[in-house]
């Protein structure tokens, strides 16, 4: 069984669609809501929610604070009951069967972090696309690169250093005690699920399930709009502490090709040179 957990900020509008996306799988015996401070009405809601059906649960506390998208979910998923935890963020939307997808995959019960392709949604809720995780990037990946050997020998951890393909926490699928062992999520605004992914995929077993599971949505109030340049400084924050703690990763020649051509990073590299060595530790 799975816990779905739903960190929810100002998006009244898109919440009811959310949670009744989580709501259609009878391998969802929880959906865990926590409101972060919203202006709109989305705590109200929540408890709505929480109120008339027994499968959601609303841990939102008193006091309305603001603590962060990266806090909330680790409380979220330490107050999961399950050893599957889905994250699907406030105004996303999960496709119908996705969990009976992922667990009808041979490798489903081999791995510990998972995710698929994404289908995208407009503020209205109309499809404008697709995108098939490593195969549907922004930027193209190193010609040293054989994509789909790559894929196909589960070598996904170097094609993230490129790039966060995965593309958002709704895509997101884990056990509860690989987040223990990553730390769950670092304090970042803007990529906080990259660093998550980089992690879960460095001290997991990690499966791409090559079909749509999960519906982004984009709209003008996106987070990750917000700032390029915070953005990029962040990335670079995320991959030197991934380079200190991980130095054996990066000093692979395939994660070092991705690092070097990685757009997020061209304005400020990361030093590979100056990650320890764990005998020097």
């Amino acid at each position: 069984m799975f816990s779905v957990v739903v960190p929810v900020y100002n998006h009244r509008v898109f919440l009811s669609e959310a949670i009744s996306s989580a709501l259609r799988s009878e391998l969802v015996s929880e959906v865990l809501l926590l409101d972060d401070g919203s202006r709109d009405g989305s705590p109200q809601l929540a408890a709505e929610w929480a109120h008339t059906h027994e499968k959601v649960r609303d841990l939102t506390p008193a006091g309305g604070a603001n603590r962060g998208a990266h806090h909330r979910l680790n409380e979220l998923v330490a107050a999961a009951r399950n050893d599957w935890v889905a994250v699907l963020n406030s105004d996303d939307a999960f496709v119908a069967k996705r969990f009976e997808t992922m667990a009808a995959d041979p490798r489903f019960a081999y791995s510990d972090f998972v995710f698929g392709n994404l289908l995208l949604m407009n503020g209205c809720g109309r499809l404008v696309g697709a995108k098939r995780g490593p195969f549907d990037t922004s930027t193209p990946f190193p010609t040293s690169f054989d994509l789909a050997a790559m894929v196909e020998a589960g070598d996904l951890l170097d094609l993230l250093s490129h790039q966060n393909y995965i593309g958002t926490t709704s895509n997101m699928v884990f056990r509860k005690e690989l987040h223990a062992r990553v730390g769950g999520f670092a304090p970042y605004r803007y990529v906080h699920d990259w660093d998550f992914a980089l992690r879960a995929m460095a001290l997991g077993k990690p499966l791409y399930v090559r079909r749509f599971l999960t519906t982004y949505r984009m709209h003008a109030a996106n987070t990750i709009g917000e700032s390029a340049v915070k953005v990029d400084l962040e990335a670079h924050d995320a991959f030197e502490r991934f380079a200190w703690d991980f130095p054996e990763i990066v000093s692979r020649p395939g994660f070092g090709a991705g690092l070097r051509t990685n757009v997020n990073l061209s304005r400020h590299p990361v030093v590979l040179q100056s990650a320890p060595s764990r005998a020097s530790l």
